[in-house]
C-alpha cells in the first residue's frame, strides 16, 4: 500500500512523504551553499603568521586596505599544539579581498613585528572547516580491503601524513 501524507495548503494529497521535505532541503542547502560561496569569495588566506599574532593584531593590520568582518585561526591537526599559523580573514566584499591580498604579494606586509612577511591568497572552499556540502552531493563511505583498487593509494596518504606528522614535530622541537 501507498502511504500518502496530507500537506495542508498544498490541497493535495503526497504519493512520496519525504519528496514535500525533500524539496524544502535542497531550496535551503542551495541558499545556504550560494551564501556560502558568496563568503568564500571576500575571504582571504593569511599564512606564515607568527605565533603571536592575534585576531586583534590581524585587524589593526588589514584596516589600512579593508574593513576586517571575522578573522578565523586555521587549525593544524598535524601537531598537538595549538599554534596559529595561518588565517581566514572575511572581509566586506570580493574587491577588498583582491586588494588586500595584491597589497601582500606587492609589499612586504609584516604583521606583529616578525621579520619575515606573511602570504596572502584568496581563499577556496576547501579551506573552511564549516563548508557546507554542495547540494545534491552525496557521500560515500567504505571500508577498504587489502586486494581493493584504492588500497594502495590510501596507504600512501596514510604513510605521507604519519611522515609530515614526524616533521613538523621536529620543527617544533627545534624551533621552542
Amino acid at each position: 500500500p501507498v502511504r500518502s501524507l496530507w500537506i495542508r495548503g498544498l490541497g493535495a494529497p503526497m504519493a512520496n512523504p519525504n519528496e514535500h521535505a525533500e524539496g524544502m532541503m535542497g531550496e535551503h542547502a542551495e541558499k545556504e551553499y550560494a551564501d556560502f560561496e558568496a563568503r568564500v569569495k571576500r575571504t582571504i588566506y593569511i599564512d606564515h603568521l607568527s605565533p603571536v599574532v592575534t585576531r586583534q593584531v590581524i585587524r589593526a593590520a588589514l584596516s589600512q586596505c579593508a574593513h576586517v568582518v571575522s578573522v578565523e585561526f586555521v587549525e593544524n591537526y598535524t601537531i598537538p599544539y595549538d599554534i596559529p599559523a595561518a588565517a581566514l580573514v572575511e572581509l566586506d566584499d570580493e574587491s577588498q579581498a583582491r586588494s588586500a591580498v595584491d597589497l601582500m604579494r606587492d609589499f612586504p606586509f609584516i604583521i606583529g613585528g616578525m621579520p619575515r612577511p606573511v602570504r596572502a591568497s584568496l581563499a577556496r572552499p576547501e579551506m573552511f572547516p564549516d563548508r557546507p556540502s554542495p547540494p545534491g552531493s552525496k557521500m560515500e563511505f567504505l571500508w577498504l580491503k587489502q586486494g581493493d583498487p584504492e588500497y594502495d593509494g590510501m596507504s600512501k596518504l596514510k604513510s605521507l601524513a604519519k611522515r609530515q606528522e614526524a616533521e613538523n614535530m621536529a620543527l617544533i622541537k627545534v624551533k621552542y
